[in-house]
């Protein structure tokens, strides 16, 4: 077989029936192409016969190939003859033979074959697709022949824009990711958003993006341009996600039933953190409404931060500390440490502890009080109806209320105040002061009868 480009004369010829571009495939859109190949002898040659010719398509996702999905191509033909077609089992070579008397066909300036491949899926790419033919045609001086015949595709209209994607949909913490996409080169511009920045502009078909801490949505916007105001103020948007194994969430307000850290908490946008097994800092109000409980101590550090456990309590084997520490109504505080704040609130519920209780305010329930084997502090430490029990010692430089106890007061000395040493008296009363060391004024306490 003699081997012949396009350029150098054949015994056969085979001209597209129609010149037109085939239009190429979209994302939504299957594009079905025809092509019909008119095979005929060529100017200036003998008659020639022909036993067989055979027509393969290149198959494929880029631009020099014809399809990518071959199985549903349809043939036939037309001819001054009888031909058989049989296509190879994955549609991309069709072998032509003539069933004429000793199986030939006799080309002449008016005979002609022509085969038709309908319903052609084109693929996505525009570019330019080259049909491979071989022929056993022969004359008296030659016996065959093979040859390349091209076949145009193109997009519908002058602008396309499609096919924006992540390369991988899902991408590690801190990790990278490569987006590509298919769209006209000419006259346009490609600008990229993410994440709350600025646009930015990108070339090619692929861009590469850097450490992605969260699942992000990439915004694509092809600008073209403007006939009316020669600029590239024309918007058109595709937009793809990737999403963070064990993301890094920002957020600016979270609604959740349970929440379950292992490693580190941060409860604030500052430099500050949070471990749940250790130091827990708040520098805004915290509500809890059953049980906030931390393996440390819990610091509020503003003086308007409110830590309020709804109906339940607030149970730390540290310190806990804060300016306004509010427990429920039926369990109060609990503490292995210290107790320390400016208003410690216990609703109708207890504070207990071991250590100390210390603050401006210390205020426990209507029916359990406070309870401590340590010192209890403050500028006022109100128990309402409950008790204040320590053994250790109760200080205090505002008013100690001890409702519903008997008071003998005696003056140890002759003071000019109008009682004398064996004066004494006896009543229920509140006493503004205590002091331990004062060895002007003794007050005796008896319970009442």
């Amino acid at each position: 077989m003699t081997s012949r480009s396009m350029t150098v004369d054949r015994l056969l010829t085979a001209v597209p029936d129609d010149p037109a571009p085939l239009a190429v495939s979209t994302a939504s859109k299957t594009k079905l192409g025809v092509i019909r190949l008119r095979f005929s002898k060529a100017a200036g040659v003998p008659n020639v016969e022909c036993t067989r010719i055979a027509v393969t398509i290149p198959v494929g996702d880029t631009g020099t190939d014809l399809t990518s999905n071959p199985g549903n191509i349809d043939y036939k033909y037309s001819s001054n003859g009888n031909w058989r077609i049989a296509p190879s089992s994955d549609r991309t070579t069709y072998v032509c033979t003539p069933s004429g008397p000793g199986g030939k066909f006799v080309f002449t300036d008016a005979a002609h074959f022509t085969l038709t491949l309908d319903a052609i899926p084109v693929s996505r790419l525009p570019g330019e697709a080259q049909l491979t033919l071989t022929a056993d045609a022969t004359t008296n001086s030659t016996d065959g022949e093979d040859w390349t015949v091209p076949i145009t595709k193109s997009v519908d209209d002058f602008f396309f824009f499609r096919a924006f994607s992540c390369e991988q949909p899902q991408i590690r913490n801190n990790g990278s990711v490569t987006l590509r996409w298919e769209g006209s080169e000419n006259e346009t511009e490609y600008w990229l958003s993410y994440d709350g920045r600025e646009p930015q502009q990108v070339s090619g078909q692929s861009t590469r993006i850097e450490e992605i801490t969260d699942t992000t949505t990439f915004v694509l916007d092809a600008r073209t341009l403007n006939p009316d105001t020669k600029e590239f103020d024309q918007h058109h948007y595709l937009s793809t996600t990737v999403t963070v194994k064990e993301p890094t969430i920002v957020a600016k307000e979270l609604t959740a039933k349970k929440v379950s850290v292992p490693d580190t908490f941060t409860a604030d946008s500052s430099d500050k953190t949070t471990t749940l097994h250790g130091r827990t800092t708040f520098e805004e109000d915290v509500t809890v409404m059953a049980r906030l409980i931390v393996h440390d101590a819990i610091t509020n550090e503003a003086g308007t931060v409110r830590i309020d456990a709804g109906s339940g309590n607030i149970t730390t084997t540290g310190a806990v500390q804060g300016a306004s520490l509010k427990a429920g109504t039926s369990y109060g505080i609990a503490s292995n440490g210290a107790i320390t704040g400016s208003g410690l609130n216990a609703g109708s519920g207890d504070i207990t502890t071991t250590g100390v209780v210390k603050g401006a305010s210390v205020k426990a329930g209507t029916n359990y009080g406070i309870a401590a084997n340590g010192a209890i502090t403050g500028s006022s430490l109100n128990t309402g109806s409950g008790n204040i029990t320590t053994t250790g010692k109760v200080s205090d430089n505002g008013e100690i209320l001890r409702f519903g106890t008997m008071v003998v007061i005696r003056n140890q000395y002759h003071s000019g105040e109008g009682l004398n040493e064996d004066n004494a008296t006896k009543a229920y009363v509140s006493l503004k002061s205590i002091q331990n060391n004062n060895m002007r004024w003794r007050w005796f306490l008896d319970r009442p009868q």
